[in-house]
This record gives C-alpha cells, sequence and structure tokens, in this order.
C-alpha cells in the first residue's frame, strides 16, 4: 500500500467533517448535494468511505463525538429538565446515569436448574419479579 493511500486528502477531510457533522446541520443537507459541490459523483464519496484509513478515521471521530464530556452533559441536562415537568422514565434513567437509583436486582436463590422448575414455579417467579417492578414504578410516580 503507497504512502498516499495512508492519508486523507483535503476533501476526504472535508467530507468526513460533513459526515460527523449532525444531519440537521450539514450544508449541503444530502449526500448528492455535498457530492456535486465537490464536483464529484456520490459514488465517490461512497468509494472514500469504503477506504481502510477513511473508515479509520471516520471511526475515531465518532468516538470522539460520542464520548464527549460535553455531550454527555447537554444529554444528562435534557434528561433532567424532562423529568422536572413529570417525565418518570427520564427521572429514572437521570437518577440511573447519576448512579443516584442502580436499577432493581432481583436474586433467584434455588436448588433446582432452571429447566427442572416446574410451570407453577416458574410462574411464582416471573409474579415475584413483576410485582417488583410494579412497586418500582409506583415509588417512581410518587416523586
Amino acid at each position: 500500500m503507497g504512502l498516499e493511500e495512508n492519508i486523507l486528502d483535503s476533501r476526504q477531510e472535508e467530507y468526513l467533517a460533513w459526515l460527523c457533522t449532525a444531519p440537521s446541520e450539514r450544508q449541503p443537507a444530502s449526500k448528492e448535494a455535498y457530492a456535486a459541490s465537490l464536483g464529484v459523483n456520490v459514488t465517490t464519496l461512497r468509494r472514500w468511505e469504503k477506504k481502510e484509513v477513511f473508515r479509520k478515521a471516520w471511526q475515531a471521530r465518532v468516538d470522539e463525538v460520542q464520548g464527549s464530556p460535553e455531550r454527555s452533559q447537554r444529554l444528562l441536562d435534557t434528561l433532567y429538565a424532562k423529568a422536572l415537568e413529570g417525565d418518570i422514565k427520564a427521572a429514572q434513567l437521570y437518577l440511573q446515569a447519576t448512579n443516584r437509583m442502580a436499577p432493581p436486582t432481583l436474586n433467584v436463590k434455588t436448588d433446582k436448574a432452571t429447566a427442572e422448575l416446574s410451570d407453577g414455579e416458574l410462574d411464582d417467579l416471573i409474579a415475584a419479579m413483576a410485582q417488583r417492578e410494579r412497586e418500582t414504578r409506583t415509588h417512581l410516580k410518587a416523586m
């Protein structure tokens, strides 16, 4: 593999930046329009996307964006605002994400393997789990 195959040119770098921009903020808005703005066919963009060096750079940028503290904080702020508006699921997710509320854990102890349980015993276990879930939801609604 030649050195030029391991490096993105300026047009590929610009395209990569465009791909990593939120779709609602992309200018131009479509891949076809972007290709036209570069004076290339959309198949050229797809060919770039398939290059290993491009894919690695793309993945690295996506990982960087997804893992950014600013992005996580904005998401938590949005969950918090929704929770204050009465959204129970948002409240639960916010509390779990901030380690203020661990998801309920159900420990089942039995001397039998699952396959050895009778239908009645299995029904009892399922009912116990359902009851615990209802209690958790009732507790969240009371918050």
